[in-house]
């Protein structure tokens, strides 16, 4: 279909879920991969992933796909719609509707999509039963005013500011109203997928590490806290990130720096706060040994229960 683009939006941080979301498998591929397979499928060129957290681990999973990544680079305190301006600034002219899909609604059937584009309407979104889903589909023609809203409601508020009618399309397909936001959320998705599939789901290897001296301080979540912190500039920002009270962020940082018997924050007189070396170390000794852990368990397991 002439003028069909998508715009992926995986700018997220995956504060609610606890770990990087467009990478957790469902069936032997990744949630991000499913959703760009399902875009690709259904004629969308070109493809835009806007990224943000993890924007380097993600860009490596898919390279060589002929996609345009654009970064967010404020995906730390920026909403939805934000990262969806920057993936529709990157479609080129000729562009005439645009599929926007959340990386983590990734089960949506092929017909849900295609009965998207057998519609006609400026924003379209697939319902199933009393709920909205994903993806939606939009004219491009749309950007400017979208643009142009400054208020709340993202893309739902912007349609309703300027008078535009969002059109429900019914459709059979519980897949296109599940997400991975949360845990809970996955293991839904995986629960339907292995329904829809008819037969168990594979085996696959889940590692949950952490760090102690005294008790465990340091895990996945705190490290996650620190890259948040080095990214904003303040607490406060990586705590509404992660949607926690900023008391519990400091108590988190107070924590670490107890156990590790020195300060990994430089608290700035303007209230802004950077990584001290010793903390970007140790941010770096994390991830590099998070990966070779990873990479190692996945071979263990395959090894041991290969048959299985």
């Amino acid at each position: 279909m002439g003028g069909l683009a998508a715009v992926i939006l995986a700018a997220g941080a995956s504060s609610r879920m606890g770990r990087f979301k467009p990478l957790l498998v469902i069936d032997g591929r990744t949630m991000v991969q499913r959703v760009v397979d399902s875009m690709r499928n259904a004629g969308a060129d070109p493809v835009v992933v806007v990224t943000g957290y993890q924007a380097e681990q993600l860009c490596a999973h898919l390279s060589g796909q002929k996609l345009t990544f654009v970064h967010n680079s404020r995906y730390y305190d920026t909403q939805m719609t934000d990262s969806l301006l920057l993936g529709l600034a990157a479609l080129p002219a000729g562009t005439s509707r645009v599929l926007v899909a959340p990386a983590d609604v990734p089960l949506v059937k092929a017909e849900t999509i295609s009965a998207l584009l057998a519609t006609p309407g400026a924003f379209i979104r697939p319902v199933h039963g009393s709920r909205g889903g994903h993806p939606a589909l939009i004219e491009y023609s749309l950007y400017p005013l979208i643009k142009e809203y400054a208020g709340t409601g993202g893309l739902r508020g912007a349609a309703a500011a300027y008078g535009i009618q969002v059109v429900d399309v019914p459709v059979n397909d519980p897949g296109a109203t599940l997400d991975g936001d949360t845990q809970a959320g996955y293991e839904q998705l995986l629960q339907y997928n292995r329904t829809s599939a008819g037969r168990p789901q594979p085996l696959q290897l889940e590692l949950r590490l952490g760090i102690q001296a005294e008790t465990i301080f340091w895990t996945d979540k705190t490290a996650q806290f620190l890259e948040l912190i080095d990214a904003a500039g303040t607490v406060s920002a990586a705590c509404r990130c992660m949607h926690i009270p900023c008391a519990e962020g400091w108590a988190m940082v107070c924590e670490m720096e107890r156990q590790l018997g020195h300060t990994i924050l430089r608290r700035n007189g303007d209230g802004s706060v950077e990584l001290e070396p010793e903390g970007r170390r140790l941010l770096a000794a994390w991830r590099a040994m998070e990966a070779e852990l990873q990479d190692a368990g996945k071979t263990i397991f395959k090894k041991h229960f290969h048959q299985i």
